[in-house]
């Protein structure tokens, strides 16, 4: 079995060139798309904007999954031709990104500002990942860096997984996230049924 994220992310009854059908479930919405800069490499790669991709290529026909934004997490779309034989929707090959080069500098810059160890340093690492995407390098300070360091993870990672586990140790879920209570919804709760098998013996999660 492959990487059956991809099979969720595709895009609903698709027919064209290039990606293979999915269930267009954890699309990006239409903020983070804007949240890109002006010449960032990375929007067009990490995000497909479907309608301008069925506008160029008039033989493209799909249908709209459920809460639509017109744009798909294209890092995880299948291709035509991933497999040979099943099912592209279980055994994808594209697996997960657990941990690049990108993220590794990132947390770097993050450590050397939060910590005060280094702040050149910090904008160091921070500009090699913001050049390669073929942006400016830019030498906030202090909080500013910070938001940026915050920022570049957003953009660079986007669509990878990281987002709620970054807001989440910065004590920043509250203000992103609706409906996040800090103190529980960190956590999911323990199903009831695993707690009557342990004989009632397990306490309940905070907040459930």
């Amino acid at each position: 079995e492959g990487n059956v994220a991809v099979g969720f992310n595709g895009i609903r009854n698709y027919s064209g060139p290039v990606f293979e059908s999915g269930f267009s479930f954890n699309v990006p919405v239409q903020e983070v798309y804007d949240a890109f800069e002006d010449g960032d490499e990375r929007r067009d790669v990490a995000i497909l904007d479907i309608e301008a991709w069925a506008a160029a290529n008039p033989e493209v026909s799909y249908v709209e999954g459920f809460e639509h934004t017109g744009y798909y997490n294209r890092k995880y779309i299948a291709r035509q031709g991933d497999l040979n034989t099943g099912d592209a929707n279980l055994t994808n090959p594209n697996n997960y990104r657990a941990i690049r080069f990108a993220d590794v500098l990132l947390m770097a810059a993050e450590a050397n500002n939060r910590g005060g160890i280094n702040e050149a340093r910090a904008q160091q690492y921070l500009n090699r990942v913001r050049n390669r995407a073929g942006l400016p390098s830019i030498t906030p300070s202090g909080s500013d860096l910070t938001t940026a360091i915050y920022n570049e993870r957003r953009l660079e990672l986007v669509g990878e997984g990281h987002r709620f586990f970054d807001l989440v140790r910065t004590d920043r879920a509250a203000q992103a996230i609706d409906g996040f209570t800090t103190g529980k919804h960190e956590i999911f709760p323990i199903p009831s049924i695993e707690i009557e098998l342990a004989g009632n013996r397990w306490e309940q999660n905070p907040g459930y």
